[in-house]
């Protein structure tokens, strides 16, 4: 067995099932949205925010509000209970009395801070001996069309070899992102680009946090010496076709850590898109390069999207 899923909403008591001979996970038949919150009766996507720590969860439910507004969609948020390998799943779900304690209050809060912004939000309560890589089977068992999680909870891969989970990171069911940072006092976002897909997650992240929250928006864009002028009709043009033409536009030169160091505290945060497949992948090994971005006292926003989604997923969402 896998995990143990529990469907956990606020002031709804939740059964556990016994597995069906075959069946890899436990999961009640009960979910509910917040009775205060107007259901969602489109089509949009699902921002499935993974929660672990409750001084986080404030922040990445902001930032998975601010999507779901934006994009008419709706979150899923998830607490994700790690349990000792040794500690059967079964015998876990059993003393349900400290859990459903500990996670009725975090995924409370998660809904309060999620209405909000008025969008319809579930709750769910996950019991796993695996740790980051239960994020991944959540994400593909919900259709999630992206996923909000923090950098702490990232840094822990469970106990698969790391070989299975390097196939997990650089194959990733959907758009991620991964919040370097506990609070969020959000003013003005600052958003590097050189193209690519992933910066174009990063915009559209930014496009949301304007719309919904009044942020101000500066994109950056970094060059080698006597290079400005073609960076700045890249970033014009790059604005443009982001629906980020009037935000303010930095054409910096020298390398992008120095660059990246020097000014990204000046913002309330910054919104950095991978420039590589398996982003996720080396901030759970440790081994992300950009040590300027962990030294900044801003909250970093990591985004990486999947290479392989097509251009119907990007527009229209996975279903």
């Amino acid at each position: 067995m896998t995990a143990v899923v529990l469907s956990m909403p606020t002031g709804l008591d939740g059964d556990v099932l016994t597995p069906r001979d075959g069946d890899a996970r436990w999961q009640t038949a009960q979910s509910s949205v917040d009775g205060s919150v107007t259901r969602n009766t489109s089509d949009g996507p699902t921002i499935m925010v993974a929660l672990s720590n409750p001084r986080t969860e404030r922040a990445l439910m902001t930032l998975a509000g601010a999507l779901a507004k934006h994009e008419n969609g709706r979150v899923l948020a998830t607490h994700i209970v790690t349990v000792p390998n040794q500690t059967a799943l079964e015998i876990a779900a059993e003393h349900r009395d400290q859990l459903d304690s500990e996670s009725e209050e975090l995924l409370a809060a998660a809904k309060a801070d999620a209405a909000r912004f008025g969008v319809p939000v579930q709750t769910r309560t996950i019991l796993s001996h695996r740790g980051v890589e239960e994020v991944f089977d959540a994400a593909r068992s919900n259709d999630a069309d992206t996923v909000v999680m923090g950098y702490g909870g990232a840094r822990f891969a469970g106990g698969r070899a790391e070989g299975t989970f390097e196939e997990l990171a650089h194959n990733l069911p959907c758009d991620f992102l991964v919040l370097d940072g506990q609070d969020l006092d959000l003013s003005d976002v600052l958003v590097p680009t050189a193209g690519g897909g992933s910066s174009d997650l990063s915009a559209e992240v930014a496009s949301a946090l304007r719309e919904t929250i009044g942020v101000d928006v500066s994109l950056l864009h970094v060059v080698g010496e006597g290079e400005e002028a073609s960076g700045r009709e890249f970033l014009t043009e790059w604005g443009t076709d982001h629906q980020l033409g009037d935000a303010e536009l930095l054409v910096e030169t020298g390398d992008f850590e120095t660059v990246i160091e020097r000014i990204g505290d000046q913002y309330s945060l910054v919104i950095v898109g991978a420039t590589e497949r398996g982003l996720l992948s080396r901030i759970v090994r440790g081994s992300l390069a950009l040590e300027a971005i962990e030294r900044l006292e801003t909250p970093v926003l990591l985004t990486e999207r999947p290479t392989a989604r097509s251009l119907r997923e990007r527009l229209f969402g996975r279903r």
